[in-house]
């Protein structure tokens, strides 16, 4: 079963993103994601090598997945000029790094390129919602904690080694 190459222009607030994070199209003030509707197809993508990836991360596609409910094969056609921005610029990635000899899995380039030709505007297309928010970021431990940590791993590792070095020392006949 082929995967479905859908993708819809996510608007995402400046404020909830990574500046540091590669790709995405500054957009006034938020950043343009292409995102694509198949949760089958995101995966698909995290699974090609890391040269394919990056290129997709690159020209504004996100790992991301989310429903929009819009029909296949359609796009809203206010996304028409974001939409040919990411893809000229995925383009030129792909023209300027090359694809031969990477792995794509199960993501297939030429059923992506169908599609991207394929594909239609329509007018009138509205969205469950307009703006993505990103998952929260897990927290980090606090660096005390990783000191005492460290610390325990440290001793305990420190004790296995002399306990060792006692059990050779005894078995060689000689006493500490």
């Amino acid at each position: 079963m082929s995967l479905e190459y859908d993708f819809d222009i996510v608007n995402v607030a400046l404020d909830d993103s990574d500046p540091e994070k590669p790709g995405a199209q500054m957009d006034g003030g938020s950043q343009v994601h292409a995102v694509f509707r198949d949760i089958r197809t995101a995966d698909a993508l995290r699974g090609t090598s890391p040269k394919i990836r990056k290129m997709f991360l690159d020209a504004g596609f996100s790992l991301e997945s989310r429903n929009s409910g819009i029909v296949p094969g359609v796009f809203p056609a206010e996304d028409q000029t974001d939409r040919v921005r990411i893809l000229r610029s995925l383009f030129a990635n792909v023209k300027n790094r090359g694809v031969q000899g990477e792995y794509c899995g199960e993501f297939d380039l030429m059923d992506f390129l169908s599609y991207v030709r394929t594909a239609q505007p329509m007018a009138g297309i509205t969205r469950a919602r307009q703006t993505r928010t990103p998952p929260p970021q897990p927290t980090q431990p606090s660096p005390d904690r990783r000191t005492v940590a460290g610390r325990i791993g440290l001793a305990l590792g420190l004790a296995v080694v002399l306990f060792v070095l006692l059990k050779l020392l005894a078995a060689a006949g000689t006493g500490p």
